[in-house]
C-alpha cells in the first residue's frame, strides 16, 4: 500500500483500527516518514480543509501538513520545482476555499508542462472548455459595460468607485456556467450599484441626505425622487428602473432562483458600521493581532458550518443553491485575505485574477 493510500484510508476510514494505526505514533499524532510523499502530504492537506466539527483527525491532519509542507518551502530547490509552485500556492490559497474558475485555469498553466501523467485528451477537454467559456464571459463583459458607459456615473456620479469589471469577476466566481447567463447580467449590475449606493453612504452623503435617502429606499416610491439632492436622483432613479426591466423580464419567462435572489437584492442595503476586527478589539481590549487571530479561529469554524450544510445529503436546498452560496462565501475569502480589500485597491491581486479569467488565451 502507497504513503498517499494509507494516508487517506487513516483519514476517511478511521473505524478500522487495526488497518490505520501503523500510521501514527504512541501519541496519536502522524508520524514524520509521512513527510516522504510530498503529493500525498499535500492531498491530505487539501482534503482537511473540507472537514466538519468533530473531525479530529482532520484537525489534526491539517496541523501536520501544513507544518511540514511549510518546512519543505524553506528549501530553494524545492520552492523552483513544479510541485513546490504548486504547494506554495496551496499554502496561500486551498482549493477548496479557491474560486473554481480561477483554480482550473491555474491547475491547467501548471500540469500542462510538468506532470508526465496528463493525459492528454484531458487536457485538450480542459482547454477547449476553458476557451469557451472565457468566450462567452467576454461577450458578457462587453454588454453590461455598454450599459454602464450609458448610465455615464463617471460624469454625473464621480465619488462612486467605479468598478464594473470586479464586479462582474465577483458574480462570475459565484456562478460561471452558461447556464446562468442571465443571472449573471441581472446581478453584475445588482452589485455595481449597491457599490454606488455604498459609497454614497460611506464617502459622500451628509447625515441629512442620507435619512431622505434611506426614507426614499423604505418607502420604494418614484415620487421620492424630487426630494433628493441631485446625485442622489440619479443613483435612486435608476435602481427603479433596473428593478422594473428585471421584473418584466421575469414576467416574459420562467427564470432561475439565482435571478429571482438578483431582484431581492435590490430592496437591501448596506449602512456604515465599524469593522469586526475593530469591535473585537473595542469589546475585548484585545491588540489588532489578537483580534484578528481570534477572527480567523472563527472564520474556520464557520468554514465547518458551510461544509456540512453543503455536503449534507439530508438538505432539501436545491444543489445549485448551496453551490452558488459556496462559491460567495470563496469570493469573500480570496477579495479581502491578506488584509487587503482588493475590491477598492484593484490594481493588485485583483487585477491578476481579472486577467488571467478574462484576457490572457490559454495556451493551445
Amino acid at each position: 500500500m502507497t504513503t498517499v493510500s494509507m494516508m487517506l484510508l487513516y483519514v476517511f476510514d478511521c473505524s478500522d483500527k487495526e488497518d490505520t494505526t501503523f500510521q501514527v505514533d504512541n501519541k496519536g499524532d502522524f508520524k514524520s516518514s509521512l513527510m516522504v510523499d510530498v503529493k500525498g502530504m499535500l492531498s491530505l492537506y487539501e482534503a482537511a480543509h473540507v472537514r466538519f466539527h468533530g473531525e479530529d483527525v482532520l484537525e489534526k491532519a491539517l496541523i501536520f501538513t501544513t507544518t511540514n509542507l511549510k518546512s519543505m518551502m524553506k528549501s530553494s530547490t524545492f520552492t523552483c520545482s513544479p510541485i513546490g509552485r504548486q504547494v506554495q500556492h496551496s499554502l496561500e490559497q486551498p482549493f477548496h476555499k479557491g474560486i473554481p474558475r480561477l483554480e482550473a485555469r491555474r491547475f491547467i498553466s501548471l500540469y500542462q508542462e510538468n506532470d508526465a501523467t496528463w493525459n492528454d485528451i484531458v487536457r485538450k477537454l480542459a482547454k477547449l472548455d476553458f476557451k469557451l467559456v472565457q468566450a462567452l464571459h467576454k461577450q458578457e463583459l462587453c454588454d453590461i459595460s455598454r450599459w454602464w458607459k450609458k448610465l455615464n456615473f463617471a460624469l454625473k456620479l464621480p465619488f462612486a468607485r467605479d468598478r464594473l469589471v470586479e464586479c462582474y469577476f465577483w458574480i462570475v466566481g459565484t456562478y460561471y456556467e452558461p447556464s446562468y447567463a442571465l443571472a449573471r447580467l441581472f446581478l453584475t449590475k445588482v452589485i455595481a450599484l449597491t457599490s454606488v449606493v455604498d459609497d454614497i453612504y460611506d464617502a459622500y452623503g451628509t447625515i441629512d441626505e442620507l435619512k431622505l435617502f434611506t426614507d426614499a429606499f423604505e418607502r420604494w416610491d418614484s415620487s421620492c425622487v424630487n426630494q433628493l439632492p441631485g446625485y442622489m436622483k440619479v443613483c435612486y432613479q435608476t435602481i427603479l428602473d433596473e428593478y422594473d426591466e428585471m421584473d418584466a423580464v421575469m414576467n416574459k419567462e420562467e427564470c432561475s432562483y439565482h435571478v429571482h435572489y438578483a431582484k431581492e437584492a435590490f430592496e437591501q442595503r448596506r449602512g456604515h458600521v465599524a469593522s469586526a476586527v475593530e469591535c473585537f478589539m473595542r469589546e475585548y481590549g484585545a491588540s489588532k493581532q489578537e483580534a484578528c487571530n481570534e477572527i480567523n479561529k472563527m472564520v474556520e469554524e464557520a468554514w465547518k458550518d458551510v461544509n456540512e450544510g453543503c455536503l449534507a445529503r439530508s438538505t432539501v436546498i436545491p444543489r445549485p443553491l448551496l453551490m452558488a452560496i459556496l462559491n460567495l462565501t470563496r469570493m469573500v475569502l480570496v477579495v479581502y485575505k491578506y488584509e487587503e480589500d482588493a475590491y477598492t485597491h484593484s490594481d493588485t491581486r485583483m487585477k491578476e485574477n481579472v486577467t488571467i479569467l478574462f484576457i490572457d488565451p490559454i495556451d493551445p
